[in-house]
């Protein structure tokens, strides 16, 4: 993130102070430097002020949702009454049964089985009508954003009851999927501040694309495994791209019979992801086997940092590109295209549109992504340096990641 920059556009004093609460990296630059660069380096100085403006512009978009009211007068007066009608009853609904739940812990100390399965219930029904009414029935930006807002609002004290969806939504670690986020999806063990919480946190880690996610793991180990079993002569090399807690990799080396056989090079910018991982590397005794790298992906994809990564059989990264716009992707993918061997493989995944809860990703979770088809994938990889379509398209059991295979030319 970038701070300063009010202090820097209007030559005064800041008025605020930044205190970091963990170990952070930053880059301290006087203003007087940004000046003097940017008048002797016009398109840098045209360059800076533009992303300046658009950081300015989204922080007070961002101001604007939270002031905004968001009472059902101003979703009707903007035109999305008749589909905002369409939420009232079970928001109303999903809430009276969670109230009965609090009720019962109170008067009981727990909550029956029959009253966990109903809000479970109400909750899988809420969501594909939310992104029914929201996404696809809504095509005004404001009046989406707008009801949008509201659904938050409704939901957000049940939500922050919560241990993992509470996570989504607060980012400690600056995104939602971050690897502790990922982990405790991959546990899939609801938590929350109470018994109630843990149930609703029970309906977040059941949500199609928390299901998802656990089942990308399964795939992507299988292509692992794959890679492995065809590198008869030596060890599979393989690169993980932003690998959070790279679970994936410790199936594979769980199972192979000598975990030499596999060289995984696992690259994150997050250090306590790259630490949870040496830990869980060493408990298993296959440290040799793991090299991790702490690389800005952004920096190496514009060439401001050489990679040190080469010649590997198989690139691959989950939950990073649905992050990045296409500009940024088909750099990306250039970059992946030199770490590769002539013949070795790529995998990307991505949210597909057809995620059912995207909605409630968007407007609920603050958890907004790119979500991109097969024809977005083959098309960025056509403008990269693979000058082709995917060789091979693959989803997950739940059909919401896809994950689009291309192979560098030999």
């Amino acid at each position: 993130d970038l701070v300063g920059e009010m202090s820097y556009l209007e030559d005064r004093s800041p008025t605020e102070s930044i205190v970091a609460l963990e170990r952070t990296t930053t880059l301290a630059v006087p203003h007087d430097v940004v000046r003097t660069h940017a008048a002797q380096d016009p398109a840098f100085g045209a360059r800076f002020h533009a992303t300046l403006a658009r950081l300015l512009s989204s922080r007070l978009r961002a101001t604007n949702r939270r002031l905004a009211v968001g009472t059902e007068r101003d979703v009707v007066s903007l035109g999305g009454g008749e589909t905002w009608s369409q939420l009232e009853d079970p928001i109303r609904s999903l809430k009276a049964v969670i109230h009965e739940a609090h009720e019962a812990v109170n008067k009981d100390g727990g909550v029956a089985t029959h009253l966990q399965d109903d809000i479970l219930e109400r909750f899988g029904r809420f969501f594909p009508l939310l992104d029914e009414a929201v996404r696809q029935r809504v095509s005004n930006d404001r009046v989406r954003d707008e009801m949008g807002l509201r659904v938050q609002q409704e939901l957000l004290p049940y939500l922050l009851l919560t241990e993992t969806a509470q996570r989504f939504h607060a980012k400690p670690r600056g995104y939602a999927g971050d690897f502790w986020t990922i982990e405790l999806v991959y546990r899939n063990q609801p938590a929350g501040a109470t018994p109630v919480g843990e149930i609703i946190d029970r309906c977040f880690l059941e949500l199609p694309p928390a299901r998802a996610v656990r089942n990308r793991r399964g795939l992507l180990a299988e292509e692992i495994r794959r890679t492995v079993e065809s590198n008869a002569d030596g060890p599979a090399r393989v690169a993980s791209l932003a690998s959070g807690p790279a679970r994936e990799v410790f199936d594979v080396a769980d199972t192979i019979d000598d975990p030499a056989r596999l060289e995984a090079t696992l690259v994150d910018i997050d250090l306590q992801a790259l630490a949870f991982v040496d830990d869980e590397a060493k408990r298993r005794g296959i440290q040799r086997s793991i090299s991790l790298q702490s690389e800005n992906l952004v920096r190496l994809a514009f060439g401001r940092r050489e990679t040190p990564i080469h010649d590997q059989d198989l690139v691959y990264s989950i939950g990073l590109i649905d992050y990045f716009g296409d500009e940024l992707v088909v750099r990306l993918m250039d970059l992946i295209h030199g770490m590769l061997r002539p013949g070795g493989r790529v995998i990307l995944g991505n949210f597909h549109p057809s995620n059912p809860a995207r909605a409630l990703m968007d407007h609920v979770l603050d958890w907004e992504l790119i979500h991109r088809d097969e024809d977005d994938l083959n098309r960025l990889y056509q403008r990269s340096a693979f000058g082709r379509p995917a060789t091979d398209i693959r989803f997950e059991e739940e059909g919401i990641n896809l994950f689009a295979v291309c192979e560098r030319a030999s």
